[in-house]
């Protein structure tokens, strides 16, 4: 398929991406609620035919990081609940209350300010993020049953769950988790009447007491594994979603002995061919990838050679058909004939994970979004 303007694109395969929503359902069964994180832009693929896709196969609301992601949301014609996994900036506070969006909570400065813009007859939901063991975002458990009060008295808003995020659930055998999932247990029982959020991806699919009433999935939605390195998505059962591909704009005919671009970081051991690819770190392929990554081209890999550039890169074909000619398509994450780049092999060379293969993906490329059958 060719891409309107510069020839490098995403496909998006919103198939795959509602195989994974059915996956979550078919893990924490009927009964749990499932809220998939559409923020940074939907993990860099498009947040709103994300969220369209999510809320035609039955998605019970969205998490976002921003009130800005909810409103582009909203405006597109999602009409979802929305919960916002951080309090909103000052100045939008106005706009969150006549929404409604719910609103993770984790200072009582956030909810007093709130509260100065809420209406006590139509009053702002928000869930109580409680530290259990993630050191980051979250009251004290100590703190809580102070923190319980003080809301009480606050009546423009109305706590609807209490919420914690697991820090080491991606690697199964840690006894983190099952400390966290001991203290939210606890904290359940104390405020048996609240709906109950813990679970992300990796809770979800290793987990089980984790789920409680509903789940945050991620990372696995979006077909990235949330275990990496440990594990592949391919052995959770998850489809890959996203293919990014490019093309060849020149290929060079280099003697043994030349520099291949910036530095020459890469110099030819022999006559070599040399693809010149309209991709680079502009459009999120690591500059850290040369010299280290690889592509497939008609189904064979090739090396990425030399320094990456602002907006192309290098790959040496000389192993590969004389055939391969400007225009060829160039696969840098996703399937070519009988191999496959996975976002986990990417984020491998990366020294980074999934999420950040996703969230890098440059804005300025065109998004194809295929369905069944396209």
């Amino acid at each position: 398929m060719i891409a309107v303007g510069r020839p490098t694109w995403l496909e998006i395969h919103l198939a795959a991406l509602v195989d994974n929503f059915r996956l979550v359902q078919r893990t924490v069964g009927e009964g749990v609620a499932i809220f998939p994180v559409v923020k940074a832009n939907g993990y860099g693929l498009g947040a709103i035919p994300i969220a369209l896709a999510l809320q035609q196969a039955g998605a019970h609301g969205l998490c976002l990081a921003m009130a800005e992601e909810a409103a582009l949301l909203q405006q597109a014609g999602v009409t979802l609940p929305m919960a916002l996994l951080s309090s909103p900036a000052p100045g939008l506070e106005k706009e969150v209350v006549r929404q409604g969006w719910q609103v993770f909570l984790y200072t009582l400065a956030d909810a007093r300010r709130l509260h100065t813009f809420a209406d006590p007859a139509h009053p702002l939901p928000v869930h109580v993020k409680v530290d259990t063991g993630m050191g980051r975002l979250g009251f004290p458990l100590d703190d809580l049953p102070a923190v319980m009060t003080e809301l009480a008295t606050l009546p423009g808003l109305k706590v609807v769950g209490l919420a914690s995020h697991l820090a080491c659930a991606d690697e199964p055998q840690r006894p983190v988790t099952r400390l966290q999932m001991e203290k939210m247990e606890s904290v359940r029982q104390q405020y048996a009447h609240l709906p109950v959020s813990l679970a992300n991806s990796a809770g979800i699919l290793a987990h089980a007491a984790s789920h409680y009433q509903w789940v945050r999935p991620g990372i696995m939605i979006y077909g990235g594994s949330p275990f990496h390195p440990q594990g592949t998505a391919s052995d959770w059962g998850i489809k890959p979603v996203v293919a990014w591909k490019s093309r060849i704009i020149q290929v060079r005919e280099m003697a043994a002995g030349c520099g291949v671009g910036y530095g020459h970081a890469f110099i030819t051991p022999t006559a070599s061919r040399i693809a010149l690819v309209t991709v680079g770190y502009a459009d999120g392929y690591s500059r850290c990838l040369g010299n280290l990554a690889q592509v497939l081209i008609q189904g064979r890999r090739a090396p990425v050679v030399g320094r990456v550039s602002m907006d192309s890169m290098a790959v040496d074909i000389t192993q590969l058909p004389h055939s391969i000619q400007e225009g060829e398509i160039v696969t840098l994450l996703g399937q070519d004939g009988q191999d496959a780049i996975t976002a986990e092999e990417l984020a491998t060379w990366m020294d980074t994970i999934p999420y950040e293969v996703f969230c890098r993906l440059g804005q300025r490329m065109p998004k194809i979004y295929l369905r069944e059958g396209t």
